[in-house]
């Protein structure tokens, strides 16, 4: 392989970029209650999870939205939904890579804690340690899934939530043209959050307008 500036391990990586805008997409963005952090922390305890894992790895504790929309069908052909700003900036992107011969599919939107709280139990229950599980997920009530404004996605003939989704046409059309639409690459490699790196995973924040196309 020739040497890239741009590529680690063989997948091509986002240029850097100016900062995220800070305006959040939900009002996900309020202050979670002290009931609904004691509820969170009381769940955590429960898996084994390090009190305060999310803290000390640059987590933000994320209540669920009030309000989704219907952001299209996952791979199974079920109702995905995000906050209404993440949706319908969800099908514009869509639509727009579509028009480059680029397919982008859903795999998952909205997760609530309770079924973040089950991806983890899951693992456990199989005998991965909670290390290892919390490197592949977020503890419940951290997950960006929560606040609705973050998607998995996926494109034909690459499995789903796979690293392999770095060197699809897809994942290099998303790093070229996802912030004109609002989304941003949560976890690139080596990210300061302890999670694998995720190709697949976008969350929408706000538009920059100088990518908008």
């Amino acid at each position: 392989m020739l040497a890239c500036t741009w590529c680690v391990v063989g997948y091509a990586q986002p240029r850097p970029a100016t900062p995220a805008p800070t305006v959040e997409c939900s009002n996900a963005a309020r202050a979670p209650s002290a009931a609904y952090a004691a509820h969170i922390a009381s769940i955590d305890r429960e898996l084994g999870i390090p009190p305060g894992y999310g803290e000390s790895h640059g987590l933000t504790l994320v209540p669920e939205p009030a309000t989704l929309a219907d952001a299209g069908k996952d791979l199974r052909g079920r109702t995905v939904k995000l906050a209404p700003a993440a949706a319908a900036a969800l099908k514009r992107m869509t639509a727009a890579a579509a028009k480059d011969g680029v397919t982008l599919q859903i795999v998952s939107g909205f997760r609530s804690a309770a079924y973040q709280a089950a991806l983890l139990r899951t693992k456990l229950n199989r005998g991965m340690s909670i290390a290892t599980a919390l490197s592949i997920n977020t503890p419940p009530g951290y997950s960006e899934h929560q606040s609705g404004c973050a998607v998995d996605l996926a494109t034909p003939h690459s499995p789903a939530a796979d690293q392999s989704f770095a060197r699809t046409p897809a994942y290099a059309w998303l790093n070229r043209h996802a912030a004109g639409y609002g989304f941003h690459l949560s976890y690139p490699p080596t990210n300061a959050h302890g999670i694998e790196f995720e190709p697949w995973h976008w969350r929408y924040v706000a538009p920059v307008q100088s990518g908008r196309r």
